[in-house]
């Protein structure tokens, strides 16, 4: 179970290619209480781990819940700035290469105009027909996702 949901709403998605994604940074967040008192900053392994659910959803979409991505390195990753409460992350996750097994795909982070960070991320694509729960993971990010997908008149 995820400790933190980073993703709070997808803006577009094109399965097997694209997405962005939007997560709107608040001061209630708990992790602002520890890093840092007087000055909160956003951990860098939370913006990573923000691009990495993007690239799970993103990896999903493409697959029609067919496979389990499931990170198995991040590269190059370069941080240029820091993401402080009030702040907007618009995550851009773009599919480099997919075989049946392995995908490897590229994520940036913006505020605004201002490039915060950029990773590339690998996955292997597991099936999760033999594991239950590999099969109930994929289920709830298909969930997960068919709920950020839905417009306000799709909840009404």
């Amino acid at each position: 179970m995820m400790r933190f949901i980073l993703v709070d709403r997808v803006l577009r998605l094109e399965p097997g290619r694209e997405a962005v994604i939007l997560k709107n940074i608040t001061n209630s967040e708990d992790f602002f209480a520890d890093h840092f008192p007087g000055r909160p900053i956003m951990p860098g392994c939370l913006i990573l781990e923000t691009c990495d659910q993007a690239a799970r959803l993103l990896l999903v979409s493409g697959t029609e819940l067919r496979r389990l991505p499931r990170l198995e390195r991040f590269a190059n990753g370069k941080f240029r700035h820091f993401v402080q409460p009030g702040d907007t992350l618009r995550v851009h996750v773009r599919i480099v290469s997919q075989a049946p097994e392995r995908a490897e795909v590229s994520a940036s982070v913006s505020v605004g105009d201002r490039t915060i960070a950029q990773a590339s991320l690998a996955y292997r694509l597991v099936d999760p027909a033999g594991d239950p729960r590999s099969a109930q993971v994929c289920g709830r990010l298909g969930e997960f996702l068919g709920f950020l997908t839905r417009g306000p008149m799709d909840i009404a």
